[in-house]
């Protein structure tokens, strides 16, 4: 196909649901992060800031949860293992289990939980399943009353998943796309979006894919004026048969101009470019050459589907992305590396991780002293703050002079003594903040006279340490110290940051991220992400987090 009609890239039309009556009785229970984080919106004076918090509610017990595990009996059965765990996980807090009406005998004699209800949303004889609740959503949120810590569905099939917009609950967890499921919190992506079907086409549809276009529908994400010169989509990093293929980009651009470049690209495991070309308009808006021949010739392979817009592409859609399979047919299912129990208990694996330390995460305890690498004969009231301004990259890094300021502003305005830690090849480099700051005795420079265990002590004897995107960050976490990081663009701290309690990570908002790049040069933006960051606005955080106001 040369041009991309929109009927052939979906069903019938679908409506975005309003808020549930429980999002509606309850509009602050949903937390903006995934479990162990949340984020906040800073304005900076060169542009918008997202502060990152990372905490563990470790202490806290006698939470109540809720488990939805709606399956038949077999699959029932399947699920016991993340049952059992989840009960195990969660020892001191409530368990409430609703599970379909034949399987409650075997729930109460197994003791899974501390509460357990029947709700049949499937007949108990399957095959009369219309796609409707069997029983009413009316009863199924009288049976939910009451206000949760955590809800989870264990089920891998998503069709139950939109019971948990129906529950009060402070964190939902569950199995799918994100953009399929946005009222999700924790979310554990599915082993497979849909299995072959032997024929010669797979649909990809929008929902699968990441989206920066700000209008995301389900049949379809529209791009305004506001993001542009970006990768406005890509993923879903999928398996597909080996043998040649043809990617048909559905695509349609409302107000064709001559200032906007298109690009449709092919991409295998993160980065090599294995398949691309540039969009043509007809008059009417559809596309010419947004078609993509490739060979798939590795088995384990990710593909990625990609489309990078230039200019100003106002009413840019995209439909998804028709995969044209020319080699032999393939068998109709595909051998999957997980079980679906063992996705169930990946699922509660995930949900441990985001909502509790795991054991033994302080790796290193905080010394008595911090021996002869860091002099320890200051007021007992100042602050020993670690400061570790190099990465292994210049993208990643925030610059030794943005350092050299901040470090003048926190000895204006707090106690404190400043230890700058790095390698030896980065002594020379640390020595311009101490020079920057006319060599003040509170600051000092210990590159290269400290291994890594010695660091390991610094930095658990320190009162916060302010890093990059480096290994101090994670060794600082590990250490259960508190931790400002600042990243730039190219990774995002809910990713690769470090977790732990009173752990922060500082990123600018700018529409290019993530961007993935690892050298500069790379970079088409002046390195905006970290120009956006201002020492004035990193002492201002680093100033509430030591005297304890945030």
């Amino acid at each position: 196909m040369s041009e991309s009609d929109p009927d052939q890239w979906g069903g019938a039309a679908r409506t975005a649901g309003a808020a549930t009556p429980a999002e509606e009785e309850h509009p602050g229970l949903i937390p903006s992060g995934g479990g162990s984080y949340r984020i906040e919106t800073v304005v900076g004076p060169s542009g918008p800031l997202a502060l990152y918090h990372f905490a563990y509610d470790e202490h806290r017990t006698g939470r109540r949860l809720l488990v939805l595990k709606l399956d038949h009996y077999g699959d029932f059965l399947i699920g016991l293992p993340a049952l059992r765990r989840l009960r195990k996980s969660f020892a001191d807090d409530h368990i409430t289990l609703v599970c379909g009406s034949w399987n409650v005998p075997l729930a109460t004699e197994l003791q899974l939980a501390d509460e357990i209800y029947g709700y049949d949303f499937f007949p108990k004889i399957g095959t009369l399943w219309t796609g409707e609740p069997f029983e009413s959503i009316g009863r199924f949120r009288q049976i939910c009353r009451g206000i949760f810590d955590i809800a989870i569905d264990l089920r891998v099939d998503d069709d139950t998943r939109g019971l948990l917009k129906h529950v009060p609950a402070a964190l939902k967890c569950g199995i799918g796309p994100r953009s399929r499921h946005p009222f999700l919190n924790v979310v554990l992506p599915a082993q497979f979006e849909r299995r072959y079907s032997g024929g010669q086409w797979l649909l990809i549809e929008p929902d699968q894919f990441q989206s920066r276009m700000p209008r995301r529908l389900p049949l379809f994400h529209e791009n305004d004026f506001s993001v542009c010169d970006a990768h406005l989509i890509y993923g879903p990093y999928v398996t597909l048969p080996q043998g040649p293929a043809r990617a048909h980009f559905g695509v349609q651009l409302r107000h064709p101009s001559p200032d906007v470049t298109v690009t449709v690209d092919v991409a295998r495991d993160g980065g090599e470019i294995i398949g691309l070309s540039q969009v043509t308009w007809t008059l009417s808006g559809y596309p010419r050459n947004a078609v993509v021949e490739f060979v798939n010739d590795q088995i384990d392979a990710l593909y990625e589907f990609r489309v990078h817009a230039r200019g100003r592409p106002i009413g840019l859609r995209f439909y998804g992305v028709r995969l044209e399979l020319c080699g032999q047919p393939e068998a109709r299912l595909k051998p999957s590396e997980l079980h679906i129990g063992e996705q169930l208990s990946l699922l509660v694996d995930l949900l441990e991780q985001r909502t509790r330390v795991p054991a033994g995460s302080q790796i290193v305890k905080k010394p008595a002293n911090l021996g002869s690498q860091v002099r320890s004969d200051s007021e007992p009231d100042t602050r020993r703050i670690v400061v570790a301004p190099l990465t292994n990259s210049r993208l990643r890094n925030w610059g030794t002079l943005n350092y050299a300021r901040l470090v003048a502003l926190l000895l204006q305005r707090l106690p404190c003594q400043i230890v700058l830690i790095g390698s030896t090849e980065q002594r020379v480099e640390l020595e311009k903040v101490v020079d920057h700051n006319s060599r003040n005795r509170h600051i000092i420079n210990t590159a290269g006279s400290a291994s890594w265990s010695q660091t390991g002590e610094i930095l658990a004897g320190a009162d916060l340490v302010i890093c990059g995107n480096s290994g101090v960050a994670h060794l600082a976490a590990a250490c259960g110290t508190p931790i400002l990081a600042i990243y730039s663009g190219s990774h995002q701290p809910q990713e690769w940051g470090p977790r732990g309690n009173n752990v922060y990570a500082m990123m600018a908002s700018v529409s290019c991220s993530p961007c993935g790049y690892d050298r500069l040069e790379e970079c088409p933006n002046d390195h905006l992400c970290m120009k956006q960051i201002t020492p004035e606005t990193i002492a201002d955080y680093v100033v509430m987090i030591l005297t304890k106001e945030r």
